[in-house]
């Protein structure tokens, strides 16, 4: 036996060494090494060695910078020396053989009899797999935490035996917190909103007995005074015995939701206001008009059955004055029509149904003039777009008529880039646009309709006027691609 040998056996006893070979054997990615202090291999075993197709053999009786290119024997070294010294070190480095794996690594110590460090061991492990499952959960938890950022949701869970509470960041940010706050139920509870807080607690209480999942719409109140709506799930998770020993959940931020659909409710209401004021105005009309007309044509067709025989002339004069009755009934009829739904618009495009309107109203105003100018380039527009154009034009024209005491008027239809524009001017005494559209029980000249029925298609309406200056009534929709050309229409 070589003094070396003797050395060895001296330091590392034989019921050792084989447990640690034992150890290193049965675990497939572990490799243990011995060296002296002139950084020489001595014993070295492990499945870890094996599976990167080194042999015992290759190593034993070798220095480090016999084995291994300079700079990765002096990175080994500086840990091997300082083990040496007395110091343990861990540290991880990448394999020689194959630069994809990663190792982890301690080295430790090995000391004599009389307590001289005579050499080191290494106990390596191939940590690639498990690096790699570590990247991949964070990367996972950093995907998660995005997710939950951009859909503002977070989540939580609360251990009952305990109270703590974990959360994540998103979490801390919905209730107004700094993420990482030392964090507990009753500091929770403490940002919930008071109107909220029985509810949200007998649903929280109730889970502690009861695992079933809970859905609760709440408040909360930020430190900045700012209120949230939030929308909280959770459930009970129990152990084996059913007992509930943690309650899960998520909080997701609903507010511009709940704002959305509050807006929405209103903007029904007000349309259902709206569809209720025409029904009761058509209503009006037809019992003003085309009733009262048709009874008064009816009580002449009786007067004429009476004198049928009695008086023939006379009849016939019934009969002449029936004919003017009826004439005029058809055209009453076919302006009640044109008002619902005028059948130029749809047969013959925006610019001829507003000549026809500005012609009309031209007549009942009694205005020295009302234009129409056509700068569309003789292309229709979407059939949705049209009509909106065509009821701005028809209650802005109304209001002309009503309201205005104008002398003048200029329509002006055009594509202005992306956008199509209708343009109402009048010469009239003009108003003060934003007292009117507050005026409670005033009808506004119709600015609010209007103005909804551009926005919904994605426009802007714009009334400019003031006291003795006149109106300007302007609406700008996005233009749709051309339907088909505009049939010809002669100037009112």
């Amino acid at each position: 036996m070589s003094s070396r040998t003797a050395h060895m056996d001296a330091q590392i006893p034989t019921a050792a060494e084989r447990r640690y070979q034992t150890i290193a054997d049965h675990l497939p990615d572990v490799a243990v090494l011995v060296y002296g202090r002139d950084l020489r291999y001595e014993l070295l075993t492990g499945a870890a060695l094996r599976g990167q197709a080194w042999r015992p053999d290759e190593l034993v009786g070798r220095t480090i910078f016999e084995l291994f290119p300079a700079a990765y024997a002096e990175t080994l070294a500086v840990h091997y020396r300082a083990a040496l010294d007395g110091e343990r070190r861990s540290f991880e480095l990448a394999g020689w053989r194959d630069p994809g794996r990663l190792w982890s690594a301690e080295v430790v110590p090995i000391r004599g009899a009389d307590g001289e460090v005579t050499g080191g061991m290494v106990f390596c492990r191939d940590v690639t797999e498990r690096r790699r499952s570590d990247d991949a959960l964070r990367e996972s938890r950093r995907r998660l935490a995005e997710a939950q950022r951009l859909a503002r949701v977070g989540s939580w869970e609360w251990e009952v035996a305990t109270g703590k509470v974990t959360a994540s960041d998103e979490q801390y940010r919905l209730l107004g917190l700094e993420p990482g706050t030392p964090l507990d139920v009753e500091t929770g509870m403490a940002h919930i909103h008071p109107d909220d807080l029985d509810l949200l607690r007998r649903e929280i209480g109730r889970v502690v007995s009861d695992p079933a999942p809970f859905e609760v719409e709440h408040r909360v109140v930020h430190p900045d005074g700012s209120v949230r709506v939030l929308l909280v799930r959770g459930e009970g998770v129990c152990d084996e015995t059913g007992k509930v020993v943690r309650i899960i959940g998520s909080d997701q931020d609903v507010t511009e939701a709940k704002h959305a659909e509050q807006q929405r409710q209103q903007l029904l209401a007000r349309l259902y206001q709206a569809l209720e004021g025409q029904h009761q105005r058509l209503a009006a009309d037809l019992h003003d008009s085309h009733v009262q007309g048709l009874a008064a044509m009816g009580l002449k067709l009786d007067r004429a059955r009476l004198l049928l025989t009695a008086d023939p002339e006379r009849v016939r004069g019934l009969l002449d004055e029936l004919r003017g009755d009826v004439t005029v009934e058809l055209g009453a009829m076919r302006r009640t029509i044109g008002a619902l739904r005028p059948l130029v618009l749809d047969q013959r495009g925006l610019v001829a149904a507003v000549r026809e309107l500005a012609a009309v109203t031209r007549d009942r105003a009694g205005l020295t003039e009302c234009t129409v100018s056509d700068e569309l380039g003789g292309q229709r527009l979407a059939p949705e777009l049209e009509t909106v154009l065509f009821r701005v034009a028809q209650q802005a024209l109304a209001n002309v008529a009503q309201h205005a005491g104008a002398a003048r008027v200029s329509v002006r239809l055009e594509r202005s880039g992306s956008s199509a524009v209708l343009r109402v001017d009048d010469d009239g005494r003009g108003f003060d646009p934003a007292h009117v559209e507050v005026l409670t029980g005033h009808g506004g000249f119709g600015l609010t309709s209007m103005r909804e029925r551009v926005q919904g298609v994605g426009g802007r309406l714009t009334v400019d006027s003031g006291p003795g200056r006149g109106t300007s009534v302007e609406a700008r929709v996005p233009s749709a691609a051309p339907a088909q050309p505009a049939g010809r229409s002669e100037r009112p």
